[in-house]
């Protein structure tokens, strides 16, 4: 029984360093938010109105684009990771489309 408990509190201490272990910013959420936000207005565009898909990704893009002029790369890459993360969930074949790499 002690075994089981003293293997519980490694477990504890080693989720809490690997929590511990990601950079945080004050804009996380915000680029979170605004990334789920990108997703939503991509995925409701016509997929045949390549224009329009084309201005979401490059709106997309700019969000993205300033919290790197504000210095925060933690926020951009936390919009990166959201919005993949997102796409991937609303649309995986537009996901697949967009993030498949060229050869």
């Amino acid at each position: 029984m002690r075994h089981l408990f003293y293997i519980l509190v490694a477990l504890a201490v080693m989720c809490g360093a690997v929590a511990c272990g990601k950079k945080h910013s004050p804009n996380s959420v915000k680029a979170q938010v605004q990334a789920v936000d990108a997703v939503a207005r991509l995925v409701a565009v016509d997929s045949t109105d390549t224009m329009a898909m084309q201005s979401e990704l490059l709106k997309a893009e700019a969000m993205r684009s300033q919290f790197l002029l504000d210095g925060d790369s933690v926020a951009a890459q936390d919009f990166d990771e959201t919005f993949r993360e997102t796409l991937i969930q609303k649309s995986p074949r537009m996901a697949k489309t967009l993030f498949s790499k060229n050869d």
